[in-house]
């Protein structure tokens, strides 16, 4: 929980009118937040000394199925602070399980409040489907658009992925998957908004051996726009040989390297500013071993909480402020597997078989990690 000081009221000053007056002097409102203040501000951690780092505040995202502290504070968050950041994450609604679009909120309010504190702008860095979030908060918040400097995105869902698809095809799953099911509501209204915006620069670093976020090349890059810098990098555009999969990024050294480089430089990375020596490292603090353990506890708390969130029989429905941006009525996301004949998962609409597959999935993950990072020499 991160509590602020006297700079808020003249940084909320600042907030106000940045949401009161888009560039070209277009009005452009930022929609209320939805949960309480209070709940906004448990789910935001930083620490007692932030604000006080010479270099800029970066907001960490987590995956689904993670917290912030669970998925960062082992590996990226002391690294970066190591580099002279000040660094806070955040976590997303039931585990990443819950409504994207309120978890967008708890980034917005996260990017506010480390503005405030700070008066710089912000990075943001999200892992999986935190990267759906950053997109989705920035879309429809555009005072905080204002103030955020980098957005780096590492596997992120951006086109959503087949797997979710495939795991919401028996009738049933959690808030978060329907929303990343290819073609979905919510991915076609983030489309209808824009995609990605001017002002932050973008950067994407995906692995085209993602088995999480498929096919990889098709989901995790985001469009090119006229105005705007974005940079799609392949982790194999620097590093051919890697093997790197969805659960070993929070400890690769590569994505952390090409993460450091879009922070510190003006515009995206750029893979031809860092050496090859770090291809087949960690990011510095991990060891092979807490790797191989992470790798594995993340993958056994994504199964516990993807299997226990609430089941969905069909996609939460859109925001008031989203809604307009599709025709009505709106197409819904076709999931690849076959429905029941009811087009209810077996077992009705509390029935967890889809996510059988998404559990087994994710532990084949890390399992495969783990035996991957336990090979590394020290």
């Amino acid at each position: 929980m991160l509590r602020t000081t006297g700079r808020i009221a003249f940084s909320a000053l600042l907030l106000s009118l940045f949401a009161a007056f888009w560039p070209g002097g277009v009005r452009a409102e930022s929609p209320p937040l939805s949960e309480p203040e209070a709940e906004l501000e448990a789910a935001l951690h930083c620490p007692a000394s932030f604000g006080s780092a010479v270099r800029g505040p970066v907001l960490l995202v987590p995956g689904t199925g993670l917290t912030g502290p669970e998925n960062w504070d082992w590996g990226f968050a002391p690294a970066l602070v190591a580099e002279g950041f000040d660094v806070c994450t955040v976590d997303t609604k039931a585990y990443g399980t819950g409504d994207v679009q309120l978890t967008a909120e708890r980034v917005v309010f996260a990017i506010r409040r480390m503005y405030a504190v700070t008066g710089k702008p912000v990075s943001v860095v999200g892992y999986s489907q935190g990267g759906l979030n950053i997109r989705w908060a920035l879309a429809f918040w555009p005072d905080v658009r204002a103030v955020v400097r980098d957005v780096v995105g590492l596997a992120p869902a951006n086109g959503g992925t087949d797997a979710a698809a495939a795991f919401c095809g028996a009738g049933a799953c959690p808030a978060a998957i329907w929303q990343m099911v290819p073609g979905s509501k919510l991915l076609r209204a983030l489309a209808a908004a824009g995609d990605v915006f001017p002002g932050p620069d973008w950067t994407v670093i995906y692995s085209e051996t993602d088995d999480v976020v498929v096919p990889p090349a098709a989901r995790s890059p985001l469009p090119q726009r006229p105005g705007v810098q974005v940079r799609n990098i392949a982790v194999q555009e620097l590093c051919p040989e890697s093997q790197l999969l969805h659960i070993q990024f929070p400890a690769d050294g590569v994505v952390f390297a090409l993460v450091l480089d879009a922070l510190l430089n003006d515009g995206p990375a750029d893979p031809a500013r860092v050496p090859s020596s770090v291809c087949g490292t960690l990011v510095p603090g991990v060891t092979p071993a807490l790797a191989a353990a992470k790798a594995e506890e993340l993958g056994g708390l994504a199964f516990q909480r993807i299997a226990a969130g609430e089941m969905l029989t069909e996609e939460p429905p859109l925001a008031p402020y989203a809604a307009g941006l599709l025709p009505s009525p709106s197409p819904t996301a076709t999931p690849a597997a076959p429905r029941t004949g009811s087009g209810r998962a077996e077992g009705g609409a509390g029935g967890g078989a889809p996510w059988a597959l998404a559990a087994a999935a994710l532990l084949l993950a890390a399992a495969c990690a783990s035996a991957r990072l336990a090979r590394r020499s020290p």
